[in-house]
């Protein structure tokens, strides 16, 4: 179960894609350790490609980009996240050599294929033990975008993060 509080959301973010109706009178995954089992179930289900991970020091970056679509409304609002076809999620969470959630102070931005910059804000989301960071990006449909992060770990260690990845808009 090593790392497995920090993909809670994203389980539950993939389970609105698969059409489940967790809080909606569906699941309602109420406690973390049922949340928690059901998010870990799904991310083994899911293509090898929905999450990336890198090693950067002793840690682990853990990342991926969804359509904020797959959000429910309801809880794109807890979390003050946009949902619109047009926008995508970079869901970005660093895991020390214990598997626990770690503390950074991530900056970044997009760059398309024209060149044009668009900086990345994150916000923090802390459930238990769990600590990962999230940031809205609005694009266009088919639009291929190369991501720069940079990450601070607690120990003063700074580190880039670079990948591309085409964003596709979702109804």
């Amino acid at each position: 179960m090593q790392g497995g509080n920090a993909h809670c959301l994203l389980g539950v973010l993939a389970c609105w894609r698969l059409g489940c109706k967790i809080g909606r009178g569906g699941l309602g995954l109420e406690t973390l350790g049922l949340r928690l089992a059901f998010a870990l179930a799904l991310i083994a289900a899911l293509p090898t490609q929905a999450e990336q991970k890198v090693a950067i020091g002793d840690c682990e970056a853990h990342y991926v980009v969804f359509p904020s679509v797959f959000l429910s409304a309801e809880v794109a609002q807890r979390y003050g996240l946009p949902r619109a076809k047009d926008i995508s999620i970079l869901n970005l969470s660093v895991l020390d050599a214990a598997g626990q959630g770690t503390l950074i102070q991530p900056t970044g931005r997009t760059t398309n294929l024209l060149g044009q910059i668009s900086p990345l804000t994150f916000r923090e989301i802390r459930e238990g033990r769990a600590i990962y960071y999230l940031a809205a990006i609005r694009h266009a449909n088919r639009e291929v975008l190369r991501f720069v992060l940079d990450m601070n770990l607690p120990e003063g260690e700074a580190h880039e993060l670079r990948f591309q990845q085409e964003l596709f808009w979702d109804e």
